[in-house]
């Protein structure tokens, strides 16, 4: 064999070399950034409770598939109506505390609670609202066995909460009232500029990242396109609140959502107001919209 072709043939064993180790190199990085960003989030609890409310109660449910969500209960002596606050991705029941505590003085009933994987409740991997939909059904079995008619309750979600309310609804019509903050409308879309700020990655590891989440870890993200899920939401109350300024979730995908809710579905957008900064540019405006809402469409 001449040197020449042996020379070739070094090059092209090199070159295959440095091809599988950087296919080998990508998936790794693909495989440690998708569980890095799905993983639990779950940690010691922030704050006292009783700082929210002296009538905080610690509360607990358990999930159909045997996880045990954990959060606050702050109850009133009356007990007419109970306000379900559900937060974001990545945080806790602690995002929303001082919404609950300002709802509660005006005399709801309010629930302060972990989503699966966040704060106190059971650590398992994030989902994005697919199984998380399983917690809400677990806080209506208890707000149910509590006699709360479901009539009489109102949601409130935050971000991904708001989001995971609209998947659930679209199937659940015991969801009859609600007010979403900031969901994200079609995350496909979302990832493809979101994913990359979370992951401080070059855009081209996102399939990658996206394709270990689905098949090592069950995260399928294709699919979760709330739009889809509001067509189904029928004639029952909605309040869509959404900042012009969200640099998360575009506003035009809240435009979206409401056209898809259709006629029932009351929007707010509000200038300058970042993703789910609605409540702290304005908190005195913000409780007295919801109150409003919420009066006018919880039953007596």
């Amino acid at each position: 064999m001449s040197i020449r072709k042996r020379g070739l043939r070094c090059i092209a064993g090199f070159m295959g070399c440095v091809a599988v180790l950087g296919l080998a190199a990508y998936l790794g990085i693909s495989l440690f950034t998708a569980d890095r960003l799905t993983r639990a989030t779950t940690h010691p609890l922030l704050i006292d409770p009783t700082r929210v409310s002296r009538d905080a109660r610690a509360w607990t449910a358990r999930t159909s598939d045997g996880l045990t969500l954990r959060g606050w209960y702050l109850p009133t002596a009356e007990r007419r109506h109970l306000i379900v606050l559900v937060h974001g991705m990545w945080s806790s029941w602690v995002e929303m505390a001082a919404l609950g505590r300002d709802l509660h003085s005006a005399g709801y009933d309010v629930l302060l609670f972990d989503l699966r994987g966040h704060g106190q409740s059971d650590a398992t991997r994030l989902t994005l609202g697919r199984r998380e939909r399983g917690d809400l059904r677990a806080v209506m079995s208890w707000a149910a066995a509590e006699g709360f008619s479901r009539d009489r309750i109102g949601w409130l979600g935050y971000s991904m909460g708001a989001s995971t309310l609209l998947f659930e609804a679209a199937q659940n019509a015991d969801i009859r009232v609600a007010v979403m903050d900031s969901p994200y409308g079609d995350l496909p879309d979302i990832l493809r500029v979101q994913l990359s700020k979370h992951s401080n990655l070059p855009s081209w590891f996102n399939p990658g990242i996206l394709a270990a989440a689905r098949w090592i870890f069950g995260v399928r993200t294709d699919d979760l396109i709330p739009i889809r899920a509001a067509r189904s939401w029928g004639n029952r109350p909605l309040l869509l609140i959404h900042g012009e300024s969200d640099s998360i979730v575009p506003l035009s995908q809240a435009y979206q959502l409401a056209g898809a809710a259709g006629s029932t579905c009351l929007t707010t957008t509000l200038p300058g107001v970042e993703h789910v900064g609605a409540y702290d540019a304005d908190p005195e405006g913000y409780v007295s919209l919801i109150q409003s809402f919420f009066a006018s469409h919880l039953s007596p």
